[in-house]
């Protein structure tokens, strides 16, 4: 507003004529209004754009892998009744807890004003191009029979025979198929079922929670298949890399160490690593298969692959010229101290349970006449033994812990012994050996 007063406040001063100034007065009003106007047009524009270039949503932003799954090519019976078996499918796939699944109608609904043709797909072809539209890792597309069979009465009913196929949306490559046969009462058990195949069939992937002095904990758990024993895949974060078809950026990961599993609950498991080139840190990647032949598959191709990055790794001599204390020898210090701590308490409570059993049997087998207040003493002695076990199951397993963080870091190997240099003394048949045990 001021701006237009000081324009007529020039106009008085220099005496223009009334309809010049009111002709400028119109000129500037229209100009005040319309400004705003172009940038909102500029500004829906940009929107449209945006629009364009926004990648179609409806997974979840987690680990879990992302799953396309097609409309089910129906044949004798109705689409609406394929489409009720899909969503049936869609429900049990997703119930794994490994996938996110974008299901037909999520997917239709997006798709149709960005491209009508690719509407209500049935095939791969188009499937995988859905896929790569919504980022999925991978397409499930399926075909669904209907035919009448002989239930266990021997009566016709109809049944229902799905043939699914699991395409990786990148390659283009199947992955895994299956097809199950079910009525109308069967259909949710066998879909369970299917999607339970479909998942071990399929790469797990997990992350590293925390690293422990013995190892790691990952979030992968009972709840996804995991046993004690099952080998996983650790890989981190390499680059990026373009896909040439749609220009889009996608995560490549090295391959940097293999892990066992040694402990596990319903979410989480913990595990030691047993070969490496780098060291494992937090948020690095958990592969492996549920199946077991794929999983050797995988094992044994990620071995080659470490291998192979560790000869072409430079090696580096380093030559000291003097005595120095590294980070490495402080670690293996400490490792020792309480090492050789828990051993001798282990050891302590080994003896004091056998002899405080001794003790018990020797009170109970009425070698020695005892009466009156000493009656007590073989309940003393039960009683010591008791105690002094459960002390030397809790430093065996204390020893067992530090005997698995030494092998996981190196200070403890298959090709050496476990005892620590000094004097050792073994039980035998008759009497006990004694031997002085050193390292060179």
């Amino acid at each position: 507003m001021s701006f237009k007063i000081r324009q007529l406040t020039i106009i008085q001063n220099i005496n223009f004529p009334t309809f010049l100034v009111k002709t400028l007065l119109i000129f500037l009003t229209c100009l005040f209004f319309t400004t705003p106007g172009w940038g909102q047009s500029n500004n829906s524009s940009g929107n449209i754009f945006g629009i364009q270039q926004t990648q179609l949503s409806g997974f979840s932003d987690d680990e879990r892998v992302k799953v396309l799954l097609l409309n089910l090519l129906p044949s004798g019976m109705t689409e609406t009744a394929a489409e009720e078996i899909a969503k049936a499918l869609q429900l049990n796939v997703y119930n794994t807890n490994h996938f996110t699944v974008v299901g037909p109608s999520e997917w239709n609904a997006q798709i149709k004003d960005r491209d009508p043709a690719l509407a209500d797909c049935h095939d791969i072809a188009c499937g995988v191009m859905i896929g790569k539209m919504f980022h999925a890792d991978k397409v499930l597309v399926g075909t669904i029979h209907s035919e009448i069979m002989l239930n266990e009465n021997g009566k016709e009913e109809p049944s229902f025979i799905l043939s699914i196929r699991l395409v990786d949306a990148r390659t283009n490559i199947t992955d895994f198929t299956d097809e199950v046969q079910f009525n109308d009462l069967q259909m949710h058990d066998e879909l369970f079922r299917m999607a339970e195949r479909i998942s071990e069939n399929t790469l797990l992937l997990g992350n590293v929670l925390a690293i422990k002095h013995s190892g790691i904990t990952t979030n992968l758990g009972r709840a996804q298949g995991i046993k004690i024993g099952h080998r996983l895949v650790i890989s981190r974060w390499d680059s990026f890399k373009s896909d040439s078809e749609e220009n889009t950026p996608v995560k490549t990961f090295q391959k940097i160490a293999l892990a066992e599993v040694i402990q596990i609950s319903d979410l989480s498991s913990d595990a030691v690593i047993v070969q490496k080139i780098l060291s494992v840190t937090q948020g690095d990647q958990i592969q492996t298969y549920v199946n077991n032949e794929k999983l050797i598959h995988l094992i044994t191709q990620t071995r080659k692959e470490l291998d192979t990055q560790k000869k072409l790794k430079p090696k580096n001599r380093v030559i000291r010229l003097g005595p120095t204390v590294t980070k490495g020898s402080t670690d293996f210090s400490n490792w020792s101290k309480r090492f050789n701590l828990t051993k001798s308490e282990h050891d302590r409570w080994l003896y004091t349970t056998a002899g405080a059993g001794a003790a018990t049997i020797l009170f109970l087998s009425g070698t020695f006449n005892i009466s009156g207040f000493l009656n007590i003493l073989p309940w003393v002695a039960g009683a010591g033994s008791v105690y002094s076990g459960i002390k030397y199951f809790h430093y065996r397993e204390m020893l067992n812990e530090l005997s698995t963080e030494g092998r996981s870091r190196g200070f403890l190997t298959s090709s050496l012994t476990n005892e620590l240099p000094g004097w050792h003394w073994t039980p035998v048949k008759k009497g006990f050996n004694i031997a002085w045990v050193k390292h060179f």
